[in-house]
């Protein structure tokens, strides 16, 4: 229990160390680079200091996401490396520890980094995603963007529009095209803009056109005939709109509209799951890819941690450095046959699932192998 506590307080400093390092490192090369923007926005949101904590804040929460696998390996070589420059390793297995029982509380803390990786993506990252539609550029976030056509594939309703604004989900000039369904409207829907509007009372999700020129009638047109439930919404139906609205009924969310990618990355696994069950969005295999991505990986982690640890402990240990630049090499491997079989699926070369368990099917074994030795 001694060496579990000295080593774990170890690797504990370690990781906090280089994950500070790297995070100050990235985010003050960012914040000179855009420090003008950011003293700007700090005379309108109560001072640099404030404007600088709000959005780096959210970027920390991200950064630990996204390096948390390679900073607890890190993290693990420079404990046990620590045991071997004082040769305190030598003494532990002179005296009869296995190897084993010496790089537990290393896989230990790893498997907790990955357990708090995996409570941070479910759990907080969905919360604070907004955060991440704005860049240093657009702090106040209502700058505008190109906006790319879009269909629904429930209603077969082709959105299209001229830009795009997040910060009031505000889409400039929509012009909806309409499928032979909806012929009874016309060829298609011109407005002056458009805002999404979440469910409420009975009013169904969709998008508030405002300032209709096509039709001119759009005010006198009733629901469909036969009784089904309207897909646009007119005053005839929703006496509570004004003259001149609409509300044309969608699944898909404004920033699924504007095929924005923070919300697949940043969205919790019930949501992804969501997202691929619903009619209206049609997701691509990047959205199944992700999940089953998220599913494995715990795995991968504990796969990249087997893989560097014999490095040190193993029976043919080397050096520190000739271990550390090993492991560098071995960590570059392992990401790019992740990413590499993960574009293959991306790309439809492969299954989302497969494309997701190929580098558990080939990294995981290797893993097995390498760390074989330590059982010994």
């Amino acid at each position: 229990m001694l060496i579990d506590r000295y080593i774990t307080r170890a690797q504990a400093h370690a990781f906090g160390i280089v994950f500070v390092s790297l995070a100050g490192l990235t985010f003050v090369v960012d914040a000179f680079t855009n420090i003008e923007e950011f003293i700007a926005h700090g005379a309108q949101a109560g001072g640099l200091w404030r404007v600088l904590a709000g959005y780096y804040g959210c970027r920390l929460i991200s950064f630990f996401d996204a390096t948390s696998p390679v900073i607890a390996l890190a993290s693990a070589m420079f404990a046990l490396s620590w045991l071997e420059r004082h040769n305190e390793l030598t003494a532990l297995l002179a005296a009869g520890v296995t190897r084993w029982r010496i790089a537990r509380p290393t896989l230990v803390f790893a498997a907790a980094v990955s357990l708090v990786a995996v409570a941070n993506r479910e759990c907080v990252l969905p919360h604070v995603r907004h955060a991440f539609t704005r860049n240093a550029q657009d702090l106040r976030g209502d700058a505008t963007h190109p906006f790319e056509a879009r269909y629904d594939h429930r209603t077969e309703i082709l959105f299209r529009g001229r830009t795009a604004r997040m910060a009031d989900c505000r889409i400039e000039a929509p012009s909806l095209l309409l499928p032979p369904a909806l012929a009874e409207l016309g060829p298609q829907i011109d407005a002056a803009e458009a805002f999404w509007r979440p469910a409420a009372e009975g009013r169904p999700a969709g998008y508030l056109l405002v300032g209709v020129t096509e039709p001119a009638d759009i005010d006198r047109l009733g629901p469909p005939p036969d009784g089904s439930p309207p897909v646009v919404l007119t005053r005839t139906a929703a006496p509570s709109l004004e003259p001149g609205q609409c509300l044309v009924a969608s699944d898909v969310t404004f920033e699924q509209l504007i095929g924005s990618t923070n919300w697949s990355q940043y969205s919790s696994t019930p949501d992804l799951v969501r997202a691929i069950a619903n009619p209206s969005l049609g997701v691509g295999a990047d959205v199944p890819l992700r999940v089953h991505a998220r599913f494995l990986a715990p795995v991968l982690d504990m796969s990249l941690t087997l893989l560097g640890i014999p490095l040190v402990v193993g029976p043919n240990r080397r050096g520190i450095f000739a271990a550390v630049g090993l492991c560098v090499a071995m960590t570059v491997v392992f990401f790019l046959v992740t990413l590499g079989c993960h574009a293959l699926a991306a790309g439809y070369l492969l299954s989302p699932s497969l494309g997701a368990w190929l580098p558990v099917l080939v990294l995981s074994p290797l893993a097995a192998w390498r760390a074989q030795p330590m059982w010994r």
